[in-house]
């Protein structure tokens, strides 16, 4: 798999990707998304085999984990706790999303 194709699985949720792909996009090692496995704050798909295989959707919040990681020198268990956080925060905002777009566009402009 290319760098560009791996870019572009921010955009597609619905592609698969490996652990090891998913690592070198979002930069942790693989020992250190299994980790957050054991966690329960990354969650694999049931029955990829050889290698464990994720939704696609993981690699932007675990980008933006990964970079405050770095960034405020955060442990492993708290970028766990991160990054249950950034993913309820994008399930909320796709919600909210959601809900507006059922507004009048008169009431939506407002």
């Amino acid at each position: 798999m290319t760098q560009a194709s791996i870019e572009s699985f921010s955009l597609d949720t619905t592609e698969v990707i490996t652990l090891t792909e998913l690592a070198q996009c979002c930069g942790m090692s693989p020992d250190e998304l299994d980790e957050l496995v054991e966690y329960n704050a990354l969650v694999p798909l049931p029955d990829a085999e050889p290698e464990r295989a994720f939704s696609a959707r993981w690699v932007t919040p675990l980008r933006s984990a990964s970079r405050l990681r770095l960034d405020f020198d955060l442990d492993l268990f708290t970028v766990a706790i991160l990054l249950s956080q950034l993913v309820q925060i994008e399930l909320l905002q796709r919600q909210l999303e959601s809900l507006r777009a059922l507004l009048p566009a008169h009431v939506r402009q407002g």
